[in-house]
């Protein structure tokens, strides 16, 4: 994703930007762009391992979610 500002300098980004991997399929690629994400193709099994946590700030509700690609895919917030 590349949707939001990258952590490390520069913080670039691309609004409605997605990277996939070539293998996600024609239809689910195509569907991603319709709804008009801008998206960047990698080849097959070509991304590394992602972990991502968020917090909604008017609830306070945390969620995380990690990619479980290689030993170990972990995500933590407090």
């Amino acid at each position: 994703m590349t949707s939001m500002a990258g952590s490390f300098w520069p913080r670039t980004w691309t609004p409605g930007g997605a990277v996939v991997e070539d293998r996600l399929g024609e239809e689910v690629i195509g569907s991603l762009e319709r709804r008009g994400h801008v998206v960047t193709r990698a080849g097959d099994w070509s991304l590394e391992r992602l972990s991502v946590v968020m917090r909604d700030p008017a609830t306070g509700l945390l969620q995380a979610a990690a990619n479980p690609r290689g030993d170990q895919g972990y995500a933590v917030g407090r």
